[in-house]
């Protein structure tokens, strides 16, 4: 019996030993396993924590402690909301009960302080981790979105930017679209008005057999077609004002204004007529531009100072941080600075048209240019006093001079 007993025993050791070996190729199997799992949680290059319910580190791997600026031994136990600014506090919190309540994985946008107190916007993906017999954690996984957010803010403020300008550019085109139909219905009108005046004129005369009657009539059909050549001349000049192409560079005014002085050299072809001048600067902008500006406003001097015996004409020079100012001086029959506004308007006439010849277009392109190139237009004057006319042209070019809007 005992030698029995004795030869099963013996039998049986190899069997214990075997499962020995087993359980501690398992348990080395296992060890194994949880080291390349700490490794790979460690080394992930995601930023990752381990938060128990009420918001401490348990772990955190290389990436988290980098984001932070620590040490994942440093960060272990302590707060995470303590690197979270007060605003993200809530949030944090929120983001914690909903896992911890098991409502599931949550995701939520929030900032966290970073390397050297920098504030950084970051996507916090978190999921609950439970096991038997262990304390719950969260697991947090954290991006920082810091340059996507910076790009989309750019992103927004270009596509705001955009629709803004976009949004002017319309109303533009929406209010040069009135005004040229505007200009186009006034125009008929005055052209209907000459052209008929001149017809009746002609018929007249046909009809007239003394001499000197049939001449006045003449000279009536001739002034209408010098009006209406004047208005088609002034709406030639009006378009291509609008929507002329600007090329800024450095003018010279002194240059222009000869140039404007040649072209109105017949208009002062037997009058005394005296111009005088300050020394005009060089000015960046577009010389077909400053010859219409000047142009204009020595043409409106001359025409306002026919009726005295000598016109007197002075450029008048001035300047500022950010301006230069340009004026033309006359001894003319002036206005009445209540009327100061509508001497630039479209069509408007503050004289009798049969005494002072016209058509309301050039001063409003006037002022029309200055608008469009950062500039200002505006006038002084005392009734049978004279008149000056002022332009302020920009240092700097404005940014929409290039434009063929205005």
């Amino acid at each position: 019996m005992t030698h029995e007993s004795t030869e099963t025993s013996s039998d049986s050791l190899p069997t214990v030993e075997a499962r020995l070996q087993a359980v501690e190729a398992q348990v080395h199997a296992l060890q194994v396993a949880l080291q390349q799992a700490r490794a790979l949680f460690h080394n992930a290059p995601q930023a990752t924590f381990l938060v128990n319910a009420q918001g401490r580190v348990v772990q955190a791997n290389a990436a988290a402690a980098a984001l932070l600026g620590s040490t994942a031994d440093l960060l272990h136990r302590r707060p995470l909301l303590g690197t979270l600014p007060p605003s993200s506090h809530t949030a944090f919190t929120a983001l914690l009960d909903r896992v911890f309540g098991e409502l599931g994985p949550q995701t939520t946008e929030l900032q966290l302080t970073g390397t050297g107190g920098r504030i950084m916007d970051v996507l916090m993906a978190a999921s609950l981790h439970a096991s038997e017999g262990h304390e719950p954690l969260c697991q947090l996984t954290v991006t920082d979105i810091t340059p996507f957010k910076a790009a989309h803010e750019v992103l927004l403020d270009a596509t705001q930017t955009q629709e803004r300008t976009v949004q002017m550019l319309t109303l533009k085109l929406r209010q040069l679209g009135e005004e040229f139909r505007n200009v186009m219905l006034v125009s008929e009108g005055e052209l209907s008005t000459t052209l008929t005046r001149a017809q009746n004129f002609l018929t007249l005369h046909e009809r007239q057999t003394d001499p000197d009657e049939r001449q006045r009539s003449l000279h009536h059909v001739s002034m209408a077609v010098q009006q209406t050549q004047g208005l088609l001349d002034s709406l030639k000049q009006y378009m291509q004002a609008r929507t002329i192409r600007a090329r800024p560079q450095h003018v010279n005014l002194a240059r222009v204004l000869r140039e404007v002085l040649k072209d109105t050299a017949e208009a002062r072809l037997e009058r005394d007529v005296q111009i005088s001048q300050g020394a005009l600067p060089m000015v960046v902008g577009d010389s077909r531009v400053l010859h219409i500006i000047l142009h204009e406003y020595i043409v409106n001097a001359l025409k306002f100072t026919r009726v005295r015996p000598q016109a007197r004409l002075h450029v008048l020079v001035k300047e500022t941080d950010t301006e230069h100012w340009i004026g033309v001086e006359d001894n003319g029959v002036g206005f009445n600075m209540r009327q100061k506004e509508q001497v630039f308007e479209l069509f408007t006439r503050l004289h009798a048209s049969d005494l002072y010849e016209g058509t309301g277009l050039g001063l409003a392109v006037v002022r029309s240019l200055c608008d469009r190139f950062g500039g200002r237009a505006w006038a002084e004057g005392k009734v049978d006093q004279g008149a000056t006319f002022w332009f302020a042209w920009p240092k700097v070019p404005h940014s929409d001079a290039g434009s063929g809007l205005s």
